[in-house]
C-alpha cells in the first residue's frame, strides 16, 4: 500500500512539474503521466549503482567541495533521465536540457515535500 501511495505522490509531483516548468508539456492524458513515473522510477533504480560508483571514484572531489559535488552529480543524472523520458514523449515532452534540469529539480523538491507530509501523517496515525 505504501508503494502505491509513493507512486501517487510521484505522479502528483510530475503533474505539478509539468504545470510549472515552461518547456515541459503533457503528452496525452494524465494516465500517460502515471506510466512516465514508473519509467522514471525504473531508470533511477537502474542508474543508482552507476551513480554510487561515480561517487566512490570522486570522493576527493566531494571532500574538497564539502559534499556539493554529490548534489551536482545527482542533479545531472536525474536531469539526464528526465530529458531521456521526456524526449521520447512517454507522458510528457521536454523541449531542451535546461527545461529538464528545472523539471528534475522541481520534481525532486515537490516529491520530497509531499513524501515528508505523508511520513508525518503516517507517523501521527500510529
Amino acid at each position: 500500500m505504501r508503494l502505491l501511495i509513493r507512486w501517487g505522490i510521484a505522479c502528483i509531483a510530475l503533474l505539478i512539474t509539468i504545470r510549472l516548468v515552461p518547456g515541459i508539456e503533457m503528452a496525452g492524458d494524465p494516465l500517460w503521466v502515471a506510466g512516465a513515473t514508473i519509467i522514471l522510477a525504473f531508470l533511477n533504480v537502474v542508474a543508482r549503482p552507476v551513480v554510487w560508483f561515480m561517487k566512490l571514484l570522486t570522493i576527493p572531489l566531494s571532500c574538497l567541495t564539502f559534499g556539493l559535488w554529490n548534489l551536482f552529480l545527482a542533479l545531472v543524472v536525474n536531469a539526464a533521465i528526465f530529458y531521456y523520458v521526456g524526449s521520447h514523449g512517454w507522458g510528457f515532452w521536454v523541449d531542451d536540457y535546461e527545461a529538464a534540469v528545472m523539471g528534475a529539480l522541481i520534481m525532486a523538491t515537490v516529491s520530497t515535500i509531499l513524501n515528508g507530509i505523508y511520513s508525518l501523517a503516517a507517523r501521527r496515525d500510529k
